[in-house]
């Protein structure tokens, strides 16, 4: 498996960089790929600014109150949201599957579960 080559503009950002070798550990990603992988990172780091940004000693801030004493949401909520589903998108698009193992591991156990009881009430309805 080649390693693919870093774009300047994420190699000179430490951020950026580790998010890239985070995201092509194991994988063998095209040569053509590497400018959707360069926005990916680029989402990534937009999510971190955000968050960054609400973060308070004990929390996060999520509303501020205008000069007219209006309280509105911060900004960054809905930057994160659309960073979040542009990161899902291009996942999605480079095949990367961002659903968590352990969900995966539930849903399978569940399966497996859901076949036993069906086997269970078959084998019961013949007796």
């Amino acid at each position: 498996m080649a390693k693919l080559r870093k774009p300047a503009s994420v190699a000179t950002d430490p951020f950026r960089s580790a998010k890239w070798d985070e995201i092509c550990d194991g994988r063998d990603f095209k040569p053509s790929d590497a400018p959707t992988i360069a926005l990916l990172v680029q989402w990534y780091q937009v999510i971190e600014r955000c968050m960054d940004d609400i973060a308070t000693g004990d929390g996060v801030q999520v509303a501020y109150q205008n000069d007219v004493g209006d309280i509105k949401a911060l900004p960054q909520l809905a930057t994160m949201k659309q960073a979040s589903a542009e990161i899902r998108a291009i996942n999605k698009q480079l095949g990367i599957n961002d659903e968590s193992r352990k969900t995966s591991e539930i849903t399978q156990k569940a399966s497996v579960l859901s076949l036993v009881i069906g086997d269970r009430q078959r084998k019961a309805g013949r007796a």
